[in-house]
């Protein structure tokens, strides 16, 4: 088959790799597309330092089983991202996208930039009627839809989100669905920003952030600053705009350090909250919202091929790119 295989910072190359062979329970899908996300261009760039070399990237992937059990071959499916042992005592409690023994999915175990690729049949969930390059997006709002669950949100609080991305763009409608009234923070001059203006999404900027406060409790911050910049430089931004006793949640994984004035948050009594992946029951969850259309993602480059994932990688990194996708047939 062919795979794009990333060995180091922008060494990324499409070359024939043998496919992939399906270990008992676990089945043989055959790609239909794929997304790339923030930490896909993070190894890419180098930030975020491999866990495997060379690794085929790719999590957040659509396809067909052509391998398995009798009920899933032929359907179309979207993969969870952690292939856990099931059997350790974190597995049983409950919390298997934590096993200290699974594997990930384009992260530490190869992905879905290759024309196959091979998960367990418990990771995969059915996707039949949404679009195929939609469904790449199961994977980040499912992650985003997990972020509430750990942080809930009422109609009530006060909300920022920083940052102007794909994570952004679904999880403010994500908010406004359970009621909130977002405001996303970008910087004067971004493109996204202005686009995200055009749509209607409610949009401030950091240099404005006095006037911005205004509107909060008592003026003295946000209930509630979600972090999806990708920035670890925002961390410290996000602390200074949460309320004393408010929350600030982190979700994006840059993979590079930040230097943080913790003193601030400290004596602000800021709780900081954190959260990386969805489970079973969000990815459920997301598929039900992007066949509703109750959430719309907005994907601003489609390549397809294998053999144009280079130039899709570099195409993500432009700033105006909201999602770039990868359609392989």
């Amino acid at each position: 088959m062919k795979a794009a295989l990333l060995s180091g910072p922008r060494l990324l190359r499409v070359t024939d790799f043998p496919i992939p062979s399906r270990p008992q329970g676990w089945a043989l899908v055959k790609t239909f597309a794929v997304g790339i996300c923030g930490t896909d261009k993070a190894f890419y760039t180098g930030s975020y330092p491999l866990f495997k070399k060379p690794l085929i990237p790719g999590h957040e992937v659509v396809g067909i089983v052509v391998e398995g059990s009798r009920s899933l071959v032929g359907r179309t499916v979207v993969s969870e991202i952690n292939f856990p042992c099931w059997s350790c005592e974190v597995c049983r409690s409950g919390m298997y996208t934590h096993c200290p023994y699974k594997k990930t999915l384009g992260i530490d175990f190869d992905g879905g930039m290759a024309e196959y690729f091979v998960a367990p049949e418990s990771a995969l969930h059915l996707a039949e009627g949404l679009d195929t390059v939609v469904a790449t997006e199961v994977e980040p709002l499912a992650a985003l839809i997990h972020g509430l669950r750990v942080t809930p949100v009422g109609p009530e609080d006060t909300v920022a989100i920083i940052g102007t991305g794909n994570l952004a763009y679904l999880l403010y409608q994500l908010l406004k669905l359970r009621g909130a009234n977002p405001v996303i923070i970008a910087r004067k001059g971004s493109p996204k920003a202005s686009l995200l203006v055009l749509e209607g999404f409610r949009v401030a900027y950091v240099e404005d952030t006095s006037k911005l406060l205004e509107e909060t409790w008592m003026g003295l911050g946000f209930d509630v600053v979600f972090d999806v910049s990708g920035d670890p430089s925002a961390v410290e931004f996000a602390i200074d705009i949460a309320r004393p006793r408010g929350t600030v949640h982190l979700k994006s994984t840059p993979g590079s350090r930040g230097n943080v004035n913790l003193t601030r948050a400290v004596v602000k009594e800021v709780k900081i909250a954190t959260s990386r992946c969805g489970d079973f029951r969000d990815f459920e969850e997301a598929i039900k919202l992007l066949k509703s259309g109750a959430v719309k993602p907005k994907i601003t480059s489609v390549f397809v091929g294998v053999e144009s994932i280079p130039e899709a990688f570099e195409k993500a990194l432009e700033r105006e790119q909201f999602k770039v996708a990868i359609r392989m047939i």
